[in-house]
């Protein structure tokens, strides 16, 4: 049985514009050990796919050193939704509502359901290519768009609360039933340095 794996990208510095922000020591320690715990559930037909923010592509980049038939492939839909800016409520408040509606959004920032109609067309070409194709997927994106994929594309139940418990780095392994419906998925963020 083949894998479609979600992964959040490993911890990085904080300086920075947010799309160039590059992996911490941590972060760099952190992608070895999540890049070798993926190793051992994938192979050579194993398609990546990241957000292009620097963090997202260093994140899986020793997975692909030790294995140089599997390459990471830029994805522009991957990258992290628009949260935006208020004078009224905090970066996580503003979170917060978004989980609760869809619809909601600040000045500046884009709603749920408008990030994930950027999303759809990508997620529906790459379950094809793990459904049809027999292919291991793994993304490589950040906190909010794991939820939102879950949430919209694989019709699972994902709200706040288990958006606040994403770590840096995660994943997130989808399970899925004989017609390769989704029925659940699995966190695995054991023996990660």
């Amino acid at each position: 049985m083949n894998n479609f794996i979600i992964c959040r990208h490993c911890k990085s510095a904080m300086d920075g514009a947010d799309h160039e922000r590059k992996l911490d020591d941590d972060g760099i320690k952190q992608s070895k050990s999540l890049s070798k715990k993926i190793l051992q559930k994938v192979d050579s037909s194993t398609t990546i796919y990241s957000s292009p923010f620097t963090r997202a592509m260093q994140s899986l980049a020793p997975l692909t050193d030790e294995n140089p038939s599997i390459k990471i492939f830029p994805e522009e839909s991957l990258k992290e939704i628009k949260i935006g800016k208020s004078s009224d409520l905090s970066k996580h408040q503003i979170i917060e509502k978004m989980w609760k509606d869809s619809e909601f959004k600040v000045e500046n920032g884009e709603s749920q359901t408008e990030c994930y109609s950027k999303i759809e067309p990508f997620m529906k070409k790459t379950f094809s290519e793990f459904k049809d194709n027999n292919k291991n997927i793994i993304l490589v994106t950040h906190g909010n768009l794991i939820g939102i994929i879950l949430k919209n594309f694989f019709n699972l139940e994902f709200n706040f609360g288990l958006w606040k418990q994403i770590s840096m780095p995660d994943m997130y392994i989808l399970e899925f039933d004989k017609d390769k419906k989704a029925t659940g998925f699995k966190r695995d963020v054991a023996n990660i340095d």
